[in-house]
């Protein structure tokens, strides 16, 4: 949304309603990551799970999520390529809910087609490669996935030390690792994301692989 949420705020909420199922076997409850398979997490008790078929709605959430919306390419890549519906879970991680803990956001956008879910893959991926519109502190780079066709990496960090030494006082230490993959005609997103030293590629992976052979079980 990032409809992969890039948090580089504070917690935003994101409102959604109801949305109905598709071709996908994975009945729509079932597209988002479990305690299974993020061990340790637990649902957002602010950021309820919301999901939608109005298009509107759906770009209304997105657009705060990228780092740099166009209006144009969102419309080319969604509305006119069969936007279908999508939703939005968050989880995070310890025993108390707090707005600096680690936390899991996860999306599905379900589009016509497989190509289509391709060529919004593609877009997505670009979008979190890109540097902030504004000055900030951020090191991007990009990761491979294991063992998941097509799936894109990437990892965006801002440690204290860098938003000192690039003068970012406003901006929040983060560090976040984004995946996205495809199944069928849905593209998936998670963005593991917290302070620095909270979370790793390693776990990112692990949670990622769990998420992804739950998803395709049924193919």
């Amino acid at each position: 949304m990032r409809f992969a949420i890039r948090l580089l705020v504070p917690l935003t909420v994101v409102a959604f309603v109801a949305c109905g199922g598709g071709d996908d076997p994975v009945p729509v409850a079932q597209r988002f990551p479990t305690a299974a398979d993020a061990p340790g997490t637990t649902p957002d008790p602010d950021e309820k799970r919301e999901t939608t078929e109005d298009y509107d709605e759906f770009i209304v959430a997105l657009k705060p999520a990228l780092i740099d919306p166009d209006e144009e390419e969102i419309t080319t890549v969604f509305q006119e390529e069969g936007f279908e519906g999508a939703g939005l879970d968050v989880r995070f991680f310890g025993d108390a809910h707090s707005p600096t803990a680690p936390h899991l956001f996860s999306w599905f956008i379900e589009l016509g087609s497989e190509d289509e879910a391709k060529s919004a893959l593609d877009w997505l991926e670009a979008d979190a490669m890109k540097p902030c519109p504004h000055s900030c502190a951020a090191v991007i780079s990009s990761f491979d996935v294991d063992d998941i066709p097509d799936a894109r990496g990437v990892h965006r960090i801002a440690t204290a030390e860098d938003i000192e030494a690039a003068g970012t006082e406003n901006e929040v230490p983060s560090d976040s690792y984004w995946v996205g993959f495809t199944v069928g005609s849905i593209v998936y997103a998670v963005d593991l994301h917290g302070p620095p030293g909270s979370v790793s590629e390693e776990q990112a992976q692990e949670i990622v692989s769990a998420y992804y052979d739950r998803l395709t079980s049924g193919y």
